[in-house]
């Protein structure tokens, strides 16, 4: 299954006739029903650690018992600022605590707010919930009534899924395998076609493929549209596992952009918070280089400089694909992701509103190996050379490598590996001889 097949062949193909097609209007419907709450914590003086948010439903006592609060989300934060809530119908507090010792725990002794249980948030489907402010003290001048363990959290069963938000749905570091099912490249076109399903069954989120070890480089590989992390399993199988250590992202690749990149930003600050990661690489393929570049500008804004100092893409369609543009011009039924990779999209201009962070060095790869029967203008089968080759993206390239390679040969060619072991080791163990 191609990483990020022509999307104009895909819209010609449900034009006639897609089951899967039929189905986008409901999967966007039930993504739209999500109530979104949203604020900012304050707290005075700025903190040198972590602010761990948590979203508390009201859950009905039996017979004469007193309601119950229960966690059933978190935000994390390295410094004050927004944080924000994607969860079904219902009735929510929220609340926040410093994490004085780093252990992703509420204790008791620490500095904690919330909102009053007296005046709970009642969110219904689609609604808006904006402009809540959590102010923590410097000191602490009330307990909060239960300790709160956001990493026992994720853990999820089947039953408990209707109760839990989209973003209790997110694997925080959990250990798999390239043969997890999750991956399988025959049901990642869910993801585009069918996400709300794709998050129900396969949960986003950022996956270790072997436990972590703090003495490695995490290299994080970000796949492209209607792809799979497995897409990257001849790359991760050559990597210097002496030296690095392999993490994916998985993700539902018909939801906005925005709303994946923060996704990815968010998880990557738990798992930061959880094992105190503070370097890593990030490796992209097609689409996955428009979330990473994405993730990367909001990282920056909240993290430490030179976290990733090492950026790699790879057949990334930088200007757009016109073949998305057609799908939102001609389709009957338009997949979200469509509008964010369209030429010239909100999107695609954010990336470039401001530059990557200093400190981390991009550089960019791309494939011009076509069909023989292929026509117009130069590409590698799915993004055209002169989009992978956006003058924005050219001006920030360290460097820039031409491959004679398909659309998703570039990632099980013997070049590419080796190329991208000399940018790693030289990034992170020193210059290669």
């Amino acid at each position: 299954m191609a990483a990020c097949g022509s999307i104009f062949a895909l819209v010609s193909n449900i034009l006639l006739s897609s089951c899967a097609f039929l189905d986008v209007p409901e999967q966007q419907q039930r993504l739209a029903a999500a109530c979104r709450i949203q604020g900012t914590v304050e707290v005075a003086p700025t903190p040198p650690h972590a602010i761990v948010i948590v979203l508390l439903r009201k859950v009905d006592g039996a017979g004469d018992a007193l309601p119950s609060w229960k966690v059933v989300d978190h935000f994390v934060l390295d410094r004050p600022g927004p944080w924000v809530f994607a969860t079904d119908s219902g009735t929510f507090r929220v609340a926040a605590f410093e994490d004085s010792n780093s252990d992703v725990a509420y204790q008791p002794g620490e500095p904690f707010a919330g909102t009053s249980a007296e005046r709970p948030i009642a969110c219904s489907a689609g609604a808006q919930i904006k402009g809540i402010v959590i102010s923590i003290p410097a000191q602490p001048t009330e307990r909060f009534d239960r300790q709160v363990d956001v990493i026992s959290l994720q853990a999820l069963s089947a039953d408990e899924r209707a109760e839990r938000t989209l973003g209790q749905l997110t694997a925080v570091g959990e250990v798999t395998t390239l043969s997890d099912p999750r991956f399988d490249l025959t049901k990642s076109p869910d993801g585009l076609w069918r996400p709300y399903d794709y998050m129900l069954s396969s949960h986003p989120g950022v996956y270790f493929l072997e436990p972590y070890d703090p003495r490695r480089i995490p290299v994080l590989f970000v796949h492209g549209i209607t792809g799979s992390p497995a897409n990257f399993a001849y790359l991760i199988e050559h990597l210097d596992r002496t030296k690095f250590q392999a993490w994916v992202y998985n993700y539902p690749t018909g939801i906005n952009l925005a709303a994946v990149a923060d996704h990815l930003n968010q998880t990557v600050e738990k798992i930061q918070l959880r094992y105190h990661v503070r370097r890593m690489a990030v490796v992209t393929h097609s689409m996955g280089g428009l979330v990473a570049r994405g993730f990367i500008l909001r990282h920056a804004l909240t993290s430490s400089p030179g976290e990733i100092p090492l950026f790699v893409s790879m057949s990334t369609p930088w200007e757009g694909l016109d073949s998305a543009a057609f799908g939102v011009k001609y389709s009957p039924v338009v997949v979200d992701v469509w509008r964010d990779v369209a030429p010239g999209s909100d999107y695609l201009q954010s990336l470039f509103a401001v530059p990557l962070p200093k400190e981390t060095r991009f550089h960019l790869m791309f494939a011009f190996h076509r069909k023989s029967a292929s026509f117009g203008e130069s590409d590698d089968e799915t993004v055209s050379v002169a989009s992978a080759l956006g003058k924005r993206a050219q001006r920030e390239a360290v460097r820039i490598y031409g491959f004679d390679d398909s659309h998703n040969g570039i990632l099980e060619d013997p070049a590419t590996s080796t190329l991208l072991d000399r940018l790693l080791t030289e990034t992170f163990v020193g210059k290669t001889q």
